[in-house]
């Protein structure tokens, strides 16, 4: 019994002096820490990885990162990630914490050779999804946030959606953006507001969209031909 309560006393010591020495040697060193984030979304950054002093961490969907046991020095911070322009930033350690944000600028939208668009309305106005698809003909799910812009024309339709004709245009010009971070396949979306479509709802007519999407990668256009021009009950 008092064998076993010595081991247990010689046990706490060895662990009490083993966590002093490893405070003192952390305490040499320092961490770097802080978020990675789409510079235009804010949005975690998928695949994102980071190599400091030969020392790397990889992020599949994380808005932050840390990496300790770095000396004291200047350094540089490499930053990658799938379809991201790559970030060298120049950096000094000092011990102990290091706050170190990232923002990464989006290159491209991988194997974009088309879109899709699909419309609702809304109690503001028109909502539009605007999903990607590649060569494949597949919608396209992984793709950071790209200054894009969108502009269209609107118009009423005189028969039914398998035999029709263009009727009044109601609206066109530019549309204004924004961005779903919680949605799947169509983060890219926009509204025309109701105020902006020459059209008495009470009608419930039926309407034809025709839009152009410019990207970095080149311009995208598409139709929807079953476009409610009244707001559903």
């Amino acid at each position: 019994m008092r064998r076993t309560f010595l081991y247990i006393i010689i046990g706490v010591i060895i662990a009490v002096c083993l966590g002093i020495f490893f405070s003192i040697e952390r305490a040499k060193y320092g961490e770097v820490e802080g978020k990675v984030v789409d510079e235009l979304s804010g949005d975690a950054v998928r695949e994102v990885k980071i190599v400091l002093d030969g020392k790397s961490t990889t992020h599949y969907m994380s808005k932050t990162y840390r990496l300790t046991g770095i000396k004291p020095g200047s350094y540089t911070l490499k930053v990658t990630a799938p379809n991201y322009y790559d970030l060298n930033k120049d950096i000094f350690v000092k011990k102990g914490k290091n706050l170190v944000d990232i923002s990464l600028k989006g290159k491209e939208i991988p194997d974009l050779k088309g879109i899709i668009i699909f419309t609702e309305p809304k109690d503001k106005g028109i909502e539009i999804e605007i999903r990607f698809t590649n060569s494949k003909g597949e919608g396209i799910v992984n793709y950071p946030c790209l200054p894009l812009t969108l502009e269209g024309k609107l118009f009423t339709r005189i028969g039914t959606e398998k035999k029709y004709i263009k009727g009044k245009k109601i609206f066109e010009g530019p549309i204004e953006l924004f961005w779903d971070s919680k949605a799947y396949l169509a983060k890219n979306k926009a509204i025309i507001p109701w105020e902006k479509i020459h059209i008495d709802q009470k009608e419930k007519k039926y309407g034809i969209l025709e839009v152009t999407l410019h990207t970095p990668q080149g311009d995208f256009k598409d139709t929807s031909d079953d476009v409610k021009l009244f707001k559903e009950e």
